[in-house]
Formats: C-alpha cells, sequence, structure tokens
C-alpha cells in the first residue's frame, strides 16, 4: 500500500441487484470482485454471515420453495476523488447475470465466522458462474434516460462518465432500470439514492493511514440513516479479508478475535458500504434493487 498517494476517496454506488450476486468471484486477497453489497454478507433480507444457502426460501408454512432460475444486477455507482483543493466525480453503470448454481447461490461464510463478520484468508477463490443476458437495459433518473446498457452476447460493457455525460444523478433521486428480457425475462424497479455518510470515526483517509489495534474491538461510528443496512471490509493482500454487516446503527463492531487474523505492520483499505433496498417483480429471477453508499481509506494494524 502506498501511503504517499495524494488522495483521499469517498465512494457511492447505486446498485440494482437480481438476488445478492458474487458471480464475479474472488480475487487473490479474499475481496468479492462485485459489488460490496452483494458479497453474501447482506442484512437486508435478514441474512447475515451465519445463514444458510440464499438460494431458496420458506413459505408462510416453513416449507421450502425452487430457487429462481437467474440472479444478477445492474450497478451504477459515483465515486467522488480529492486530489489536494481539486475534486473529481466518476460515474458507471454496468450490469452482470448468472444461472443460479444446483442449490441456490450460496450466502454463508466461506471461512470463518465473528459475530456479523466473516474472515476469508488471502488466496481464496470462488467457483465461476454461467453467464446471461437480459436484453437491452434502459436506466433513468426521474424521466430522463441517463444510460442503456447493450449486451454483446451474454455479457454487458460498463458505461461511463467522463464520456457518456448524461450518466450522472444526485443523492435522493428515484433511480429506475428496466430490462427488456432475453435468458432472463423482462424486469423493472426503481430505488431511492442512499444518504452519503457524515460524521465518519476515525475520520478515514487514503493520504493518512487508520490505525487499528488487534488487541480490542474496532467500532467506527458515524451518523446513521435509518432503513439501511452497513457492511464493513477490512482487506489486507498477505491476510485476506474481514466483512461485517449489520442494521446501520450508526457504528459496527469488528471483534478482536477477528482482528487477530491480521498481523502488527500490516498494511490494506478499510471500506463502510451503506445499503437500501427495494423489489421488483420477475418471473424467473429474484429481483433486489439496492441503492449504496460507501467511505474508505487505507489501514495500518498494530
Amino acid at each position: 500500500m502506498n501511503f504517499n498517494m495524494t488522495r483521499a476517496c469517498v465512494a457511492w454506488s447505486v446498485l440494482f441487484v437480481l438476488a445478492r450476486c458474487g458471480g464475479g468471484g474472488d480475487d487473490n486477497n479474499g475481496n468479492d470482485s462485485g459489488n460490496d453489497s452483494s458479497n453474501g454478507n447482506d442484512a437486508s433480507n435478514g441474512n447475515d454471515v451465519n445463514s444458510g444457502n440464499d438460494g431458496s426460501s420458506n413459505d408462510s408454512d416453513g416449507q421450502s420453495t425452487t430457487p429462481k432460475a437467474y440472479y444478477g444486477g445492474v450497478y451504477l455507482s459515483e465515486t467522488v476523488t480529492k486530489t489536494g483543493t481539486s475534486t473529481s466525480t466518476t460515474y458507471s453503470a454496468s450490469a452482470g447475470f448468472y444461472a443460479t448454481p444446483d442449490g441456490g447461490v450460496n450466502t454463508s461464510c466461506s471461512g470463518t465466522t465473528y459475530g456479523s463478520c466473516c474472515y476469508v484468508p488471502a488466496g481464496s477463490i470462488t467457483g465461476s458462474s454461467t453467464t446471461v443476458s437480459a436484453g437491452g437495459i434502459t436506466i433513468k433518473d426521474g424521466t430522463a434516460t441517463i444510460a442503456t446498457l447493450t449486451p454483446t452476447g451474454t455479457t454487458y460493457s460498463t458505461v461511463t462518465n467522463p464520456t457518456t455525460t448524461a450518466l450522472t444523478w444526485m443523492p435522493g433521486d428515484s433511480i429506475s432500470v428496466a430490462a427488456a428480457g432475453d435468458t432472463v425475462d423482462a424486469f423493472s424497479g426503481s430505488v431511492t439514492a442512499a444518504a452519503l455518510f457524515a460524521d465518519v470515526n476515525p475520520t478515514l483517509s487514503y493520504i493518512t493511514p487508520t490505525h487499528v489495534p488487534r488487541n480490542a474491538d474496532f467500532q467506527p461510528t458515524w451518523t446513521t440513516s435509518s432503513g439501511t443496512n452497513i457492511t464493513l471490509s477490512l482487506s489486507t493482500i498477505s491476510h485476506g479479508t474481514i466483512t461485517c454487516s449489520a442494521a446501520d446503527t450508526g457504528t459496527i463492531d469488528v471483534p478482536t478475535a477477528a482482528l487477530e487474523n491480521f498481523s502488527a505492520n500490516d498494511t490494506g483499505t478499510l471500506s463502510i458500504e451503506r445499503a437500501s433496498s427495494a423489489s421488483a417483480a420477475d418471473t424467473n429471477a429474484t429481483v433486489t434493487l439496492s441503492s449504496s453508499t460507501s467511505a474508505g481509506g487505507s489501514v495500518l494494524f498494530q
């Protein structure tokens, strides 16, 4: 990690997720290469890292129902980067859809569970999923079309601004998405952009790393936003990743036992993501609409 980098970054994204996908797999340090709120630890549907397979559900009589055939999502993100006295903003829109594996999408902790946290060692890899198409996707802010995603076969190229100048929105806007349908049936829905983080303590920076003791619980705080959920990730290249999920109460607890998986003087990154969610109807896919914002910085373990 280069702590002389001259930037501080606060990122927020709006994600439209058909089920909580992990189809991108994990990178070599245990990080989910999909979106952070789709890391399998989403508290919004009542399943934490101790839950079992999220690909199926129970009806009111407690009977298991068959998981839908497909999952995936449409992801919108806004990244604000500060370099000295200047600020730049980047928007992006991407999508990915996958066939549900036999037995459903496994959202349980693939490593070691510590309360609401899951530790995954470096080098852990998950299997890939078969990609499918949902047809052309139109994304709107209110009545204005801000992006169109067109599949090439079964995959979608990312649209960004700069380049596509119409791709922009403000926190609190109603962002809608509509897919024409293909292997994944047509669907539509909308979600309100989540509130940005405020009053985060300790202050997060990519210039000066936050010191994280390993001999005490780590409990960052911020101004809460009702009806949302939090996912915190602590990641290092050499010793893997801790991911914790809980309702947004203005804090989250990372137990000492989890932090002891890291070594003194390990360097890494901390990301705290806030997500709100809604549902949209689809005949052959479970559709979750999620809007998220995030704050992050560098860390040094002590």
